[in-house]
């Protein structure tokens, strides 16, 4: 029977075992928008030029209103066009690549609990015809969680939960059928949702410590520790499937690592 110290002590091992490469792979999927978590960082700055006294020296004492009326309309209308687009092109790079990389980022995690890995893995969704089949069911676990989240903020959370395992499912099996992977991943963690839940909140104090080094230390340590804790939580759950029928023969196919790979 496994334990919340036993996943988190397996994940160590795995990630210590092959650790820079471990790095490389956080490091390339948090560029891409898929890491582990956002770092916590504060900002202490109040920032350089016009000060708060010269602001007053400028504009006497007007409102804030006035101030704000005084700022021409083409201001606002390119003020409001680029934020348009900015939104736009984010939604797009969401979809179309972090997505998808966290699907590859999964697959590394796993074949790492085995053996060394090639971290070319990353792009695993992106080759081979599965890209299109990853980003349409990536972009529905989305809107299905989006749509719970609609009906109050409690839903959209246990749903988060209970689709968790939607790209560790495709990093196995990305042909599998668009109503079975979210049903194989809602089953599989019907009754292990809180645990889940804790396993994520047991390492708050990490990212506590993290936040007085600048994020240094969820870079080189503590994301890359995350994700193999995950993979052996996913994997628990994967070998208690199959034990109780939950799994179809062939379904979860795993994992083959890839040791030495000639580039």
């Amino acid at each position: 029977m496994w334990t919340r110290k036993l996943l988190k002590e397996n994940g160590r091992v795995a990630f210590r075992r092959n650790y820079f490469t471990c790095l490389i792979v956080c490091l390339l999927a948090g560029f891409l928008g898929a890491g582990a978590s956002a770092n916590l960082t504060f900002n202490f700055n109040m920032g350089n030029g016009v000060g708060f006294e010269e602001t007053e020296n400028l504009y006497g004492s007007l409102s804030i209103e006035e101030i704000l009326n005084r700022i021409p309309p083409i201001f606002w209308t390119i003020f409001l066009m680029v934020l348009l687009v900015s939104v736009v092109i984010a939604i797009c790079l969401t979809l179309l690549v972090s997505n998808v990389v966290i699907i590859g980022k999964n697959r590394y995690f796993l074949e790492n609990r085995e053996s060394k890995s090639d971290v070319m893995q990353l792009f695993y969704a992106f080759r081979e015809g599965r890209y299109s089949t990853s980003v349409w069911l990536m972009f529905l676990r989305e809107v299905y969680i989006f749509g719970w989240s609609l009906l109050l903020w409690i839903p959209g959370i246990i749903k988060r939960y209970s689709y968790m395992l939607v790209p560790y499912i495709l990093a196995e099996n990305p042909t599998i059928d668009r109503k079975r992977v979210f049903a194989l991943s809602e089953d599989m963690m019907r009754g292990h949702r809180w645990e889940a839940f804790v396993l994520s909140f047991s390492f708050i104090g990490w990212h506590l410590l993290s936040v007085f080094t600048a994020g240094l230390l969820s870079t080189f340590y503590v994301n890359p520790y995350i994700e193999a804790t995950f993979a052996e939580f996913y994997s628990a759950l994967k070998a208690k499937a199959y034990a109780t029928g939950k799994v179809q023969e062939g379904e979860l196919p795993g994992v083959t690592p890839k040791v030495n790979i000639e580039m």
